[in-house]
Formats: C-alpha cells, sequence, structure tokens
C-alpha cells in the first residue's frame, strides 16, 4: 500500500509498505479521508512530539475492507472512524501498584506491552514499530496511522474503539470526529453555565470546533486569532465578537468588552468566565491569565513548541483553575463521542466550512506547508 512515512522535521517520503495483516479481534479500513492536526503539524515543523519511521495520521475515517472472525456488530462496508485512548490499552495491569490505585492503570509496571527483540525493527531500535508493540500503540501517534491507504484496528469493539459514522456524514466530515469529541470533553471540563462569556484564543480546526460547542453551553463567546480568514469563519460560525489579535490587544479589548477584575491583587484584568486557549502560543497564554476573571478557569488544550513564563501569584490570587487537556472527561469516553457525533449529525455544530484543502497522499508535503499557513488554510484533508 502506499503511504507517507514520517521520518523527521519536514520529512515525509511516499512508500510502498504491506497491507496490515489482522487478527481474529481485528477490522482493516480502507482509508477515505485523514484531517492534519495540530499535534502532527508540531511534528512536520520541529520534529517533537513524533516518532521517525512510520505513518501519523490520527483522524481517520474509512470502510471496513476485511473484518475478524471474532468481531461483533462491525461488517464489510461499514463506514468507520476509529478513536482509541490510553486506557484502553492498560490490558494485564496489576490492580494493585502505585498507578493502579489511582486509576491510572496504563502505567502500571504490569501492563504486558513488550517488544519481540528480534524483529528488524527492534533491532535497530525502532521498538515501536515491532508487530507486537504497534497492537497496542496509539493509531497515528506510534502505530501506523491514516496518511496511508489501510489501516488497521487491533480488538476492534463497536461503541468503543470503533464508531460508525452517520449516513448523513461525510467521510471527509467523519474524520473531524477526533478533534471534536476533544472539543465537547474540553469544553465540558470548564464546566461553563448559561449566564457566562467565554473566550477562545487560537482559531485552527481545534479552536473553531471548541468555539461553537462552546456557544451551547455559554451566553456569549469572544475568539481571537491573526487570521482574517480564520477570524471571519468564526463570526459565520456563530462567534459573539471576533479580536483580530494582529491588529489590537486582545487583553485590552477583552477588559472593554467584560469590566475590570478584581483579586487578591487589587483591580486588573478582565472578567471572562472561561478561556479556552488552543494556539499554543505562550504570549496568548499569559493574556490567558488576565483575562480571566478572579474563580474563572483556563483550559489548556494546544501543545506549546517552546518554555511559557507565567506569573503564577496572578494564578494563586486570582484563584484561577488552570485545567490540562489531558484530564478524563466528566463522562465515559465513548458517551462523550457519542453526544459529540450526535452534534456534528444534527447539525448543532458544522465541520464542512473548515475544509479549505484535499491532497491525495502523494502531495503530503504540500498538504502540510498550506497547514502552516494560517492565511490561506483551515483544514488539510489528506485522501490516501
Amino acid at each position: 500500500m502506499k503511504a507517507a512515512v514520517f521520518y523527521g522535521a519536514k520529512n515525509f517520503k511516499v512508500e510502498t509498505l504491506d497491507v496490515p495483516k489482522i487478527e481474529a479481534t481485528d477490522i482493516l479500513i480502507k482509508v477515505k479521508a485523514c484531517g492534519v492536526c495540530g499535534s502532527d503539524l508540531h511534528a512536520y515543523k520541529e520534529g517533537i512530539f513524533s516518532r521517525p519511521g512510520f505513518v501519523m495520521g490520527h483522524e481517520l475515517a474509512g470502510e471496513v475492507v476485511e473484518v475478524g472472525k471474532q468481531v461483533k456488530g462491525i461488517k464489510l462496508g461499514d463506514r468507520v472512524v476509529p478513536l482509541q485512548f490510553g486506557l484502553e490499552l492498560a490490558g494485564g495491569s496489576c490492580g494493585k501498584c502505585f498507578w493502579c490505585l489511582r486509576g491510572q492503570p496504563q502505567w502500571c509496571p504490569s501492563v504486558g506491552h513488550k517488544p519481540c527483540g528480534e524483529c528488524d525493527y527492534c533491532k535497530s531500535g525502532k521498538f515501536w514499530m515491532c508487530d507486537k508493540m504497534q497492537r497496542h500503540m496509539l493509531i497515528g501517534y506510534s502505530r501506523n496511522g491514516g496518511y496511508a491507504e489501510y489501516a488497521f484496528v487491533p480488538d476492534a469493539v463497536v461503541d468503543k474503539n470503533v464508531f460508525k459514522i452517520p449516513a448523513n456524514i461525510s467521510f471527509e466530515e467523519a474524520s473531524f470526529f477526533d478533534p471534536l469529541s476533544g472539543a465537547y470533553k474540553w469544553v465540558r471540563l470548564a464546566d461553563p453555565k448559561p449566564f457566562e462569556t467565554g473566550v477562545v484564543t487560537g482559531l485552527g480546526t481545534i479552536g473553531l470546533t471548541v468555539m461553537q460547542v462552546l456557544k451551547l453551553y455559554v451566553s456569549k463567546v469572544i475568539v481571537s486569532d491573526v487570521s482574517e480568514k480564520r477570524l471571519k469563519l468564526a463570526q459565520e460560525l456563530g462567534a459573539d465578537v471576533v479580536i483580530n489579535a494582529a491588529r489590537e490587544n486582545p487583553l485590552e479589548r477583552v477588559i472593554e468588552l467584560t469590566g475590570t477584575g478584581r483579586s487578591f491583587s487589587g483591580k486588573g484584568g478582565g472578567c471572562v468566565d472561561i478561556v479556552m486557549e488552543c494556539s499554543g502560543v505562550a504570549k496568548v497564554l499569559q493574556q490567558a491569565i488576565e483575562m480571566t476573571r478572579t474563580g474563572g478557569r483556563i483550559v489548556a488544550v494546544g501543545l506549546f513548541e517552546e518554555d511559557v513564563p507565567i506569573n503564577v501569584n496572578h494564578i494563586i490570587h486570582k484563584q484561577i483553575s488552570l485545567i490540562s487537556s489531558f484530564l478524563p472527561g466528566k463522562g465515559a469516553p465513548s458517551k462523550e463521542i457519542k453526544e459529540s457525533i450526535k452534534l456534528l449529525a444534527e447539525g448543532k455544530v458544522k465541520v464542512k466550512p473548515l475544509i479549505s484543502h484535499e491532497f491525495p497522499v502523494d502531495q503530503i508535503m504540500e498538504a502540510f506547508e498550506i497547514q502552516t499557513k494560517a492565511d490561506e488554510s483551515v483544514k488539510v484533508i489528506v485522501k490516501p
């Protein structure tokens, strides 16, 4: 099969790989669409958050072309999206160690996912590419993903790690299930109230989906970005106020809109209840701390490529809850995914307007280059 193999910063090579072989509990998917995620973009630009020698792409949707004999509820021709979480990879945990007792069995030393030590990958030091390890890796992160013609799902179970695509949703739209389910979880982590005001900073795919979900829960949503294209799209999708951070100071504008805050440090900053920080830019997180009212919440969604100097005293004095997007959600992962898919199927969240470009896998470098240009692109889809 044709696949785009990642080797380092700005270094993909389109190669021919073997089609994955499945076991009795697995399914094989013919990939129809795969979105370029921001985490993939970090790998492309800086060579971080990824490992060389494998196929990235975790925002994939496709058609089932092979089904293992023990798989139930999935048949040939089903339109599906594979989604998987760390807890699902924690088979064989002991239940008694430090990590298991704290509800984090994925870190248990007894989890029996070990490379074989004998294959060419193991001998070359790329143990994560060993067949024994690939079954227990997250798709598109260390297990071969969607920038390829085929991908497999080990131990496939409907509504656990495989989700069927509603009839009114295209493959391209279905490739948003991953970021949309994340957006749904992150907004709920912020515990939004109907009378509150929220700010979304950074309007890539994540920011634009977060904005739409947040709008369902609060009275006003303010967005900030430097891309006029993305700001215009946010406004069309329901943002109440848009701020072009290239033309005006977002913090000053937010204070103008929400009023001046109070804290144990005295007066200052804004009165925003929630900031969803999706940009991954150091200065923006610093501004987010100042925007947030005393007792407000910041959900750190975007990943940062640099260290962020922050005023910790302001976080303390303003009693701000700084929430990691990696925290478990407020419900079972499968339930959150199904709820987010429902929002898309019912038209409460729209993702089709976000698709700005589509490329064949042969043009993977062009796809990533255009995704780096915020003024020209929003969401780039790769179609193997």
